[in-house]
Parts: C-alpha cells; structure tokens; sequence
C-alpha cells in the first residue's frame, strides 16, 4: 500500500490529544500515527439523569482529565465530540472492546480501546525526600510582558553553584519535558542537583503556569524566555554568575546556540541533540531517516520529500490566514496523481498545511545556524544518539566542527544505542520512546554533569 510520510516537526509536537452492554468505566487506547503512538484514555460515567459524560486523559502528553463536549452511547454506538479540540470519536462497543475512528484536524485514523487504565513504570524518576533543595519560582520576560513560572533545585550546602536553565525540544513543553509519559527535565535536573549544579527548569509560555501564547511565538521569542530564564538565574545569592549555561533539548538546544552566539548571554553550552545545520535541512534528514525505517521505498521517500518541501514554500511564501482560508484546494493541488483518491493522505497534507503556518514552524524553517554558530566564544558540549532519528548525527558532527570557531573548547559526544530521547532503543522511531521505561540514559546525564562541573568560570 501506498503512503505519505509527512514528518514535519518532531513527533513529540504533534498536537494530539487527541445501557445494554455498560459503556461506563475506564478504556485505554492507542492512536497510531505511523512514526509514533500515543496512549488515549477515556473515563465514561453516567449522571443521575441518564447522560454520558466522558474525560479524556494523553497520558503520553501529561494531558489529565480534559472534559469532552458531548457523549453519547445507544447501547451500541458510541461517540464522543469536542468542537473546542476539533475532536472526535465513534465506535462499537463488542464486548471489551470499542472499535471506531478517531479524528482531529484532518486526521481521520482507526482506534481500538479496551477497558481499563494504562500505566506507566517510569523507574528513574526521583522519590522526595530529595537531598537538595527545590522551590517554584516566577520570572518575568518585560519584552513579551508575560511571567513565567518554573522550579529552581539548588544543591545542599554552601555556594555559590554552576547553574543552568534548561529549554526544552519542540512544542508545548511544560518545565518537565513531559512526553509520552517520560518527564525528562525532572530526571535530568535531579541528576544535575545531586552533582552540585543549581538548575532552573520551567514551563514554556501558555503552558503550566506560564502566561502568554504559545502557538504564537516563534523561536525568537522562545529565545527570549530563556534569555529571561538566564537573568533570573544570575540573581540568585547562591549561583556563580560566571558559571551560568544552558542545557537545551532539540530545538531548545538550537535556541542555546542562537543565545551564545547572538548574545554572549551563556559561559557555556551543552547542546542535547541539537541540529547545526539550517532547519529545513534537519527537517529533510528527519523525515528520510522516519521514512526508510517504516520501510517506505527510496521512490515513496523522494515524492513525499517533494511534497513536505511544497508545503514548506507554500507556507513561507503565503501568510497564515490565506493558507487557512485555502487549505482544500492547496492541499488538493499538492496531492500526488497516485493519491487523488486516498482521503487520508489528503488528510495529512491539510495537516501538514495547518501544522507549518504556525510561527514556530515558519521561522524553524527559517533557521540558519551561520547566524550563530561562527560567532559562539563559550565552551560547548554536543551529545547525540547514533539511533537518533530526528536529529541524526549526521546534522550535528561535522557541521558543528565546521561552524563553531578553532579557538572555542568544543567536546562533541556520540552515544551509542540511544535515541531522540537518550534511551536505550531498539530501532530509534518516536514509535518506541513511551514504551521504553528507561527516560534517560544514566551515561549521558553523568557525562553532562562532570563536563559542567569541569567548565572553568568566565573571565
């Protein structure tokens, strides 16, 4: 069969949350999205008067108890019906199994739920009491005129201490990185407290307790966040304010080069799979790699190269109220000949359409490392995954070596076995991360720790 690999952004960015025989109870599910899988819950009850009622919960995406609009249920078929989410469900029930059809702007994906509730075993994950000290702390971003809200860990004892923000990957992140039921940040922030580094982490801007709006902002402006991240930071009695860096994720990692080298803000830098090549680049490298590991044919791979890089230009190109307004016909303009009469890759080409007009994908798009990357005079750490297959080593290595000046102490580290998430892994797919229990690999949290511990202070 055929289809379309429209991998655009980092999986983890996909915006899902997506009588007779009793319907009440809990039913677990899970949306198949071909490079990834994400875990859906729902929790029917009945109300005195006889209604349905239904939450949801994307344990995958720290998503809890989202009320939906409407339930109803016949004894036999069930649906369920969000306008707000542009959201939709309708199965039959058969037993202890609900079978049906999932929808979500523009997707249109079979799922199957069976009763009862997902758990996840998230082993490293840290039990308090913890031997450190841990507060929520706000700061504000004056230029944006939005507070941001976080938690500060601070190592027990006598400072002051190396310090770090840490800026998360693509997407709605809250201070954790919570995805597919891994919270990384808290992980890694443990890890680094307990080595005697001071570490702010937060929630991304109209996440959490955040303010302002994330599908509105663009790496810039998430740039700024974390430059206001950093001087807050510099405040505090207890940091070195000469030993201040940023650890950033994916994309966070590209704002912490944009930080050093437009700015000289950070002593220094470590960059957790973070691409050195223009964003377009990466994205291309991302989807072929995705692709040929779902088993796409090298002839499928290279037709929808051509059409993900069409959807790119049209949406640099035009402003994001046109392509809304024409999302239909441009997507039916961008079809394949092969496709015409596949509804479902029509389905993801709208998506696609929809998912690039936001400002943070138009200006990823946009992203250009020369702007940054020559002109960086602070120490950086580089680590990525060799199965990494959303920003391979192959967009970090060498690119980075070429771009970042002779005269800059740079360590670059290639971990084997792990992927986009530093976990041990079997193929490297978004398929896998929330079925891994391991978060991060203990290897690459100590060699982040001592590398910081060993970065000398500004002059």
């Amino acid at each position: 069969m055929k289809r379309l690999y429209l991998l655009l952004l980092a999986a983890w960015g996909v915006p899902l949350l997506a009588g007779a025989q009793g319907i009440a109870g809990d039913w677990q599910g899970s949306l198949d999205l071909g490079a990834m899988k994400l875990a859906l819950v729902l929790h029917v009850s009945q109300e005195a008067d006889g209604r349905y009622v239904t939450r949801m919960d994307s344990p995958d995406q720290g998503a809890k108890d989202i009320p939906v609009a409407r339930t109803t249920f016949d004894g036999r078929r069930f649906a369920i019906e969000d306008d707000a989410m542009r959201l939709a469900f309708e199965g039959e029930l058969r037993g202890d199994t609900l079978a049906g059809t999932f929808r979500q702007n523009g997707l249109n994906v079979p799922l199957a739920f069976m009763r009862g509730a997902i758990e996840r075993r998230r082993p490293q994950e840290p039990v308090p009491p913890c031997p450190y000290r841990s507060g929520e702390v706000t700061f504000a971003n004056d230029g944006a005129g939005i507070t941001l809200a976080g938690t500060f860990t601070l190592p027990q004892g006598a400072g002051p201490f190396p310090a770090v923000v840490l800026v998360s990957g693509s997407g709605p992140q809250n201070r954790d990185e919570e995805l597919l039921g891994h919270r990384p940040f808290l992980v890694l922030a443990d890890r680094l407290t307990r080595a005697g580094i001071a570490v702010l982490r937060y929630d991304d801007r109209g996440v959490g307790a955040s303010e302002g709006v994330y599908g509105e902002a663009s790496l810039h402006d998430f740039a700024d966040d974390a430059a206001a991240a950093m001087a807050w930071l510099c405040r505090q009695p207890d940091v070195d304010p000469q030993r201040v860096g940023i650890v950033g994720h994916s994309e966070g990692a590209m704002i912490a080069y944009m930080l050093a080298g437009a700015c000289g803000d950070a002593d220094f830098v470590v960059a957790m799979a973070g691409p050195a090549v223009s964003g377009r680049a990466f994205l291309a490298a991302q989807r072929h790699l995705i692709g040929e590991a779902m088993g796409a044919p090298e002839e499928v791979l290279r037709q929808n190269d051509r059409v993900s890089e069409a959807i790119l230009d049209l949406c640099c190109r035009y402003e994001p109220e046109f392509i809304e307004a024409h999302a239909d016909s441009l997507a039916q303009t961008l079809l394949p000949p092969d496709f015409r009469d596949d509804p479902q890759s029509l389905d993801q080409i709208r998506a696609g359409l929809f998912q690039c007009i936001s400002p943070e994908m138009r200006s990823l798009a946009d992203y250009d490392p020369d702007d940054y990357l020559p002109k960086i005079a602070c120490p950086v750490l580089a680590v990525v995954g060799n199965r990494d297959l959303q920003v391979p080593p192959s967009v970090v290595v060498e690119p980075l070596r070429r771009s970042v000046p002779a005269s800059v102490p740079l360590t670059i580290e290639v971990f084997e076995g792990l992927n986009h998430l530093f976990q041990h892994c079997e193929t490297g797919l978004p398929a896998e991360y929330g079925e891994i229990e391991e978060t991060m690999a203990p290897e690459v949290m100590t060699a982040i720790a001592e590398w910081i511990v060993a970065v000398p202070a500004a002059e």
